[in-house]
């Protein structure tokens, strides 16, 4: 019988979203006792996902060397999750549930590839993008935000794009050639809901 195994799709992720991801890992890991004694001690996973952070954020300013070093902190966090998911493997046996707690995600599971559910197109000016979603039940407004940049920003670095009280938004003033990352979020009588996963499109 086929065991499950622990996917290594935290290598292909981009740096935020490894931020992300490295957390959440240690978060799970370091409250079951089956993970009590991990091949990389959670301090020093930690460590690393900070370097990361840290690296990833100076280099916002282009820097050659911050670069370099970003990269050279990549390298050093795939190395520290490649045990974490070492001990896994070892420790569940092949058991999917206890595989999913630790924050890993299994073979069978391409969990990055799942698609968004904001539709990003092209619009029929240059400079123009279309945005759609499904509409949410109750939903009295939606708002649209955008970020132009080769990786999912942070937080704080999300633009309002716009305000729309129907489920599809036109951007417009867009420059050609810009990778630009779209987002939007639902607003109900309860508040404004979570936003939708980012996704990015070259515009035309």
């Amino acid at each position: 019988m086929r065991k499950d195994k622990v996917v290594h799709d935290f290598r292909r992720i981009s740096v935020p979203s490894k931020i992300t991801f490295g957390r959440s890992v240690i978060a799970k890991m370091s409250l079951i006792d089956l993970f009590a004694k991990p091949d990389v001690d959670y301090a020093t996973a930690t460590s690393t996902v900070d370097k990361l952070e840290a690296y990833y954020i100076s280099s916002r300013d282009g820097s050659h060397q911050q670069m370099a070093l970003m990269h050279q902190a990549k390298e050093e966090y795939d190395e520290v999750f490649r045990k974490l998911a070492r001990s896994v493997d070892r420790e569940a046996s092949g058991d999917a549930a206890i595989i999913l707690s630790s924050g890993f995600h299994l073979v069978k599971q391409p969990v990055f590839s799942k698609k968004s559910e904001l539709q990003v197109k092209s619009g029929d000016i240059s400079g123009t993008i279309w945005l759609k979603r499904k509409a949410v039940n109750k939903a009295t407004a939606y708002v649209w935000q955008y970020y132009v940049g080769a990786e999912v920003p942070a937080e704080e670095q999300w633009l309002f794009g716009g305000c729309s009280t129907q489920a599809s938004f036109e951007m417009t003033g867009l420059t050609p050639g810009s990778r630009v990352w779209f987002r939007v979020a639902a607003v109900t009588r309860e508040g404004m809901q979570a936003f939708t996963r980012p996704v990015m499109k070259v515009v035309l």
